[in-house]
């Protein structure tokens, strides 16, 4: 049975338990289309989750979904620690959407590494052409003596 709720005007109406979905947010406050128009740099973590996610349950939209999980795993580095059968065994997840956020958790820690690389590699010319400076500097102050 559906709560009841009486107004100042003293008629009784019943109270529905509504949830918004993304659909139905104002345009400026959906993440695809704030992605859109300000870049994906500009989404909070949740919205980009919400964005994997796709969609919601019944009673969470995906934003709010997204932000459910990000709380009670503790940020992105607790979702990449998650198993995945426990991520499946969330209400509104299943294997699609643990799969997805999986694969595009992964893909981010690839990218990392790929550019964890690169700061190496161009540190290590630095090194490389800091020792070979110091090299011909220490050679010339030895042909002086």
């Amino acid at each position: 049975m559906l709560p009841r709720e009486t107004d100042g005007d003293s008629y009784t109406r019943t109270r529905l338990d509504y949830h918004a979905t993304v659909r139905e947010l104002p345009s400026g406050e959906r993440p695809r289309e704030r992605l859109q128009h300000f870049g994906p740099q500009a989404l909070s973590v949740a919205e980009l989750l919400a964005i994997v996610l796709r969609t919601g349950t019944r009673g969470d939209n995906a934003l709010k979904l997204a932000n459910k999980l990000l709380s009670k795993y503790g940020g992105l580095p607790g979702l990449v620690r998650a198993d995945f059968r426990e991520l499946c065994a969330e209400h509104g997840m299943g294997e699609a959407k643990s799969a997805q956020v999986k694969a595009a958790l992964e893909i981010g820690r690839r990218l990392a590494l790929v550019q964890a690389d690169r700061i190496l590699d161009i540190e290590l010319v630095d090194h490389i052409i800091i020792g070979h400076q110091r090299f011909v500097s220490l050679k010339e102050h030895l042909r002086w003596e």
